[in-house]
């Protein structure tokens, strides 16, 4: 019978730390809650030229001011610049930036660019989509921004393009 006894005063004694053990992570993990950000690098073809593939390499993070970089590899070189904008609903994220690298030589000219992505499952590229988009002569930052700000999905008439290699990963905030 004692040994009964103290077997149940041990047992409640695991499941009284246990609970103590499961509050405390709940605390903790509340308390840093997860930022949402866009992540990855990967390829697609452009519809306008589809024997010419385009890399981006994007790191943001939706805090305030927004965090992060972009890098767009086009046929006519590297286009690079920090993120001004990001938002994510879903497995989907739009960012937008200015140019602040561009190649010397054949540069088109982009002062800034929009992007929307869809994280398709991870890993891989299955699934994932991506729209990029160059401000066009007269178009400025704040016309990217605002692409970004109002979440579009009109895409210039255009579809994302299917991602091909590489992998973008949408965390949103938790």
């Amino acid at each position: 019978m004692a040994i009964a006894s103290r077997t149940k005063r041990i047992l409640g004694l695991v499941a009284t730390l246990s609970m103590a053990g499961s509050i405390l992570t709940a605390g903790a993990a509340q308390a840093t809650s997860a930022v949402a950000k866009v992540t990855g690098t990967y390829t697609y073809f452009a519809v306008d030229d589809p024997s010419q593939p385009r890399t981006v390499a994007i790191s943001a993070q939706a805090t305030d001011p927004v965090k992060g970089d972009f890098r767009w590899t086009r046929p006519s070189g590297v286009y690079s610049g920090p993120v001004t904008c990001v938002r994510i609903v879903g497995d989907d994220a739009w960012f937008a930036g200015p140019v602040t690298t561009a190649p010397k030589t054949g540069s088109e000219g982009f002062t800034a660019v929009f992007f929307y992505v869809h994280d398709g499952g991870t890993p891989g590229r299955t699934g994932d989509l991506s729209f990029g988009w160059a401000a066009d002569p007269g178009e400025t930052l704040a016309d990217m921004e605002a692409l970004c700000a109002s979440m579009d999905t009109g895409f210039y008439g255009y579809w994302p393009f299917s991602v091909v290699a590489g992998n973008v990963t949408v965390h949103p905030a938790r």
